[in-house]
C-alpha cells in the first residue's frame, strides 16, 4: 500500500505529461524499437542482480535463479518506500525459508552493495576527471575523498570479518552472519563484482538509449563520460523516496546539460528509466509475493 501510494503521489505531482505526450505522438518505428529494447533490458537487469544475490547467499540458503529473481523483485517493494532504499535487502530476506537467516542475508546483501559501489567508483572516477575538462566547476576533491573511503573500507573488510569471527555471539542471527562472512573469499567477491559490472552495463545501455530516444544527442565519447559520472554521483548522494526522482533529475540536468542543452529531453529520459527500472519491478514484486517463501 505504501509503495502504490508513493507511486500515485509521484504521478499526481509530475508536470511533464504534455512533453511526454508530444514525444510519443511524434514517435516512428525506430522510436518504438528503442523503447522496446529499453523495456526488455529491465528483466536482464534483474537477472544480473539475481545472479549476484544467489552467489551471495550460496552458503547461507541455496536457491534457484528463479527464486533469487523473485526475491530481487520483492526487494524493489521494500526499497521503494524506505529512506536510502534501505528496505531492499530486508524485503528480500522475508522470502527466505528460514527466519533465522534474515539478518545474515541483509549483511551479505550489503557486501553486494559494496561491490556495486566499487564498480561505480572505478568507472566513475576517470569519467569525472574527463568531465572536469568540460566543466571547471566540479568539486573534484569530494569525489577523490569518496573514492579513498571506498578503497579503505574494501581493504579493512577482511580484518573486520576476522575480528567478528573471533568473538562469541549469543544471537543466532549474528552467528549466522559471521559464519557466512567467514566463508567469503576474495575470488568469490570478484565474481560478485563481475555480476555488478554486468548489471552496470545494462544500466549504461538503457540510459544511453533513453537519452537518444528523448532527443539528447551526444557523441559516444560524451556518453562514456557523462553516464558513468552520473551513476557515481547518485551512488554517493543517495536520497529518500519522496525526493528520489527529483534529485536524480537535478543531477542529470547538471551533468548532461554540459553536452546537450535539452532540458525536457534529459528529464524525460530520467523519468523513463525510473519508470522502467524502479516502478515496473516494484509492481511485479508486489504481484509475485505469495505466502512469503521462495521455492
Amino acid at each position: 500500500l505504501a509503495a502504490y501510494g508513493y507511486l500515485a503521489y509521484r504521478l499526481i505531482v509530475f508536470d511533464g505529461y504534455n512533453t511526454f505526450l508530444a514525444t510519443f505522438q511524434a514517435a516512428d518505428v525506430s522510436f518504438w524499437l528503442i523503447f522496446v529494447i529499453i523495456a526488455v533490458l529491465m528483466p536482464l537487469n534483474v537477472l544480473c542482480e539475481a545472479g549476484k544475490w544467489k552467489l551471495l547467499l550460496r552458503d547461507l540458503e541455496p536457491m534457484s535463479i528463479w527464486g533469487a529473481q523473485r526475491q530481487v523483485y520483492y526487494g524493489y517493494v521494500g526499497a521503494f518506500v524506505t529512506p536510502y532504499q534501505a528496505g531492499d535487502y530486508p524485503a528480500r530476506a522475508m522470502l527466505l525459508k528460514e527466519k533465522k537467516n534474515w539478518s545474515a542475508a541483509v549483511g551479505l546483501g550489503l557486501v553486494g552493495t559494496v561491490a556495486l559501489l566499487i564498480v561505480e567508483m572505478i568507472l566513475g572516477i576517470p569519467a569525472t576527471w574527463l568531465y572536469a575538462s568540460y566543466n571547471q566547476n566540479i568539486p573534484m576533491q569530494y569525489f577523490a575523498v569518496a573514492f579513498i573511503i571506498v578503497v579503505l573500507l574494501f581493504s579493512f573488510l577482511p580484518h573486520l570479518v576476522r575480528y567478528l569471527s573471533y568473538r562469541e555471539w549469543k544471537s543466532i542471527q549474528m552467528q549466522q552472519l559471521v559464519k557466512a562472512l567467514s566463508k567469503f573469499s576474495y575470488s568469490r567477491f570478484m565474481r560478485v563484482i563481475g555480476w555488478s559490472f554486468l548489471r552496470y552495463l545494462v544500466w549504461f545501455l538503457q540510459l544511453a538509449l533513453a537519452l537518444h530516444l528523448c532527443g539528447v544527442e551526444m557523441s559516444i565519447m560524451q556518453y562514456l563520460i557523462a553516464i558513468p559520472f552520473y551513476y557515481m554521483v547518485i551512488a554517493i548522494f543517495p536520497s529518500v523516496p519522496l525526493l528520489n526522482i527529483a534529485i536524480r533529475g537535478t543531477w542529470s540536468l547538471i551533468i548532461f546539460d554540459t553536452f546537450c542543452n535539452n532540458t525536457a529531453g534529459i528529464t524525460l529520459a530520467i523519468v523513463l528509466i525510473w519508470a522502467v527500472n524502479t516502478v515496473i519491478p516494484m509492481m511485479i514484486g508486489s504481484l509475485l509475493y505469495r505466502n512469503g517463501k521462495t521455492k
